[in-house]
């Protein structure tokens, strides 16, 4: 069952995702087929003519949800793993959870900025899009193609108790192994409430992407960054039956982890 964080990141249209670099940008070129999320490279890359696109910045509110792990302690060890991977901690085996004296977690991003590329202005350039022949021909078939147009970073990732109540234990000893292990991340813990995993270098890694499939039709390729299904608002189809656009999502309830592809530029 998906925690309520990816819950919550994929209804404001999100698509949680562990990435192989720090530092890029959109638009960017993804497949996600067979339970697995391939990373094509920036979209400028795919087309014939030099193109430059508008990328727009700012800040967003903390993203937080609650984990409750009663059944599964490893559940929010594994989601904390994912986390803390995202801002250069690759693991942490020894991280212990009896400390806390709770099976309720929130875990929360701080310090969010977003990069983002309107989706109408890739939409209309991609009519000059032109797919590398690298590209397996599958990929092309699938229709699982789609353009990452937003990112959100993050350089903290907090934790506490859902009840806001102070740790069992001292938290303090608890992470102790955790910083030996990340030189990368700061971990602080305030008032023996909350537990900070922080970036050191201060990169602002990203954690989450906004997305529209890109489909082949009519002639030319189109981003579609909502998908219209049945549901109660909206308006009606032949058939009478209510429609809704929800935004597009390559996969729900679950946090990807990107794979990376070489393609040649086609230009």
């Amino acid at each position: 069952m998906a925690d309520q964080f990816v819950k919550m990141l994929n209804s404001y249209g999100y698509v949680p995702v562990l990435l192989p670099r720090t530092g890029l940008v959109p638009p960017e070129l993804y497949d996600f087929d067979n339970h697995r999320l391939i990373r094509l490279g920036a979209l400028s890359d795919c087309i014939e003519n030099s193109v430059s696109f508008t990328i727009k910045s700012g800040n967003l509110a903390n993203l937080q949800g609650k984990i409750t792990s009663s059944k599964d302690i490893g559940a929010s060890l594994k989601f904390l793993n994912n986390a803390l991977s995202v801002i250069g901690l690759t693991s942490v085996p020894t991280f212990n959870f009896s400390f806390a004296g709770s099976d309720e977690f929130v875990f929360a991003f701080k310090n969010i900025t977003f990069e983002s590329v309107d989706p109408l202005a890739i939409d209309e350039i991609l009519q000059a899009l032109t797919l590398p022949l690298a590209i397996p021909q599958e990929y092309l078939q699938n229709n699982n193609l789609h353009i990452a147009y937003e990112y959100a970073y993050s350089t903290a990732f907090t934790m506490s108790r859902s009840d806001q109540q102070q740790f069992k234990g001292d938290a303090s000893i608890a992470v102790k192994g955790v910083i030996d292990l990340g030189p990368k991340v700061k971990v602080e813990v305030v008032d023996n409430t909350t537990i900070t995993f922080s970036t050191n270098d201060g990169n602002a890694p990203a954690f989450a992407y906004k997305a529209g499939q890109l489909v082949w039709e009519n002639g030319h390729w189109t981003l579609k960054p909502e998908v219209v299904q049945k549901g109660s608002v909206g308006g009606r189809g032949s058939e009478g039956v209510p429609k809704a656009s929800v935004p597009f999502l390559p996969a729900q309830g679950v946090v990807l982890r990107a794979e990376e592809v070489e393609i040649a530029a086609a230009r």
